[in-house]
């Protein structure tokens, strides 16, 4: 009997755990117009004032799953706000033009400055290449530092996770009390 007890309980346990689930958003440009391109776009805010959309023709190397159109920082930069933050930033692909910056983005996490993405201009390739994050924590914040001559970026990707939600864990504690309380051995009294 107490074997019973023990599966079933342990089978409601298994049923109530939710997984967390992580989703990822890679934002591409394609099929946008410039006036296409407004706050929450890709779940992002802060895209018209950090630059606008152009197309690869000043880049004709450039790979073709990369589409045809990109994201062009400003000369001061870029300041883009997660909607749904946090998020975990994984890279983007990029492209500087110019020497004037040793920083290709800041990442920050509720106003404070968790990263920063070194940049050596003369080691960087000629054409678009994927700049993976370097930093695996959550961030609600990015800055891409605008240069003179202009910065590629494109494919920019990010995930979102999911909580456990409040019913299953309140479901995975009971099962877990329940199981504690059927493993109690029972006293027994004895009669003398």
């Amino acid at each position: 009997m107490k074997l019973k007890q023990m599966a079933g309980v342990w089978v409601m346990a298994l049923l109530s755990v939710s997984e967390v689930y992580a989703s990822q958003t890679v934002l591409t440009f394609e099929n946008l117009n410039d006036w296409d391109l407004v706050d929450g776009y890709g779940g992002i805010s802060g895209w018209q004032a950090g630059g606008s959309l152009r197309d690869y023709s000043i880049y004709p190397s450039h790979q073709p799953d990369m589409g045809d159109r990109y994201f062009a920082v400003s000369y001061g930069g870029a300041e883009l706000s997660f909607d749904s933050a946090p998020v975990v930033f994984e890279g983007v692909h990029y492209n500087f033009v110019g020497f004037d910056s040793h920083v290709s983005y800041d990442l920050y996490y509720q106003n404070q400055l968790v990263y920063s993405a070194p940049l050596v201009p003369e080691n960087q390739p000629p054409e678009v290449y994927w700049l993976a994050s370097g930093y695996a924590g959550l961030i609600d914040k990015i800055y891409f530092h605008g240069t003179s001559d202009g910065v590629v970026v494109d494919n920019l990707t990010y995930s979102t996770t999911a909580p456990v939600p409040l019913p299953g864990a309140a479901w995975l504690f009971a099962s877990a009390l329940a199981g504690v309380a059927v493993r109690q051995p029972r006293r027994q009294t004895r009669w003398k």
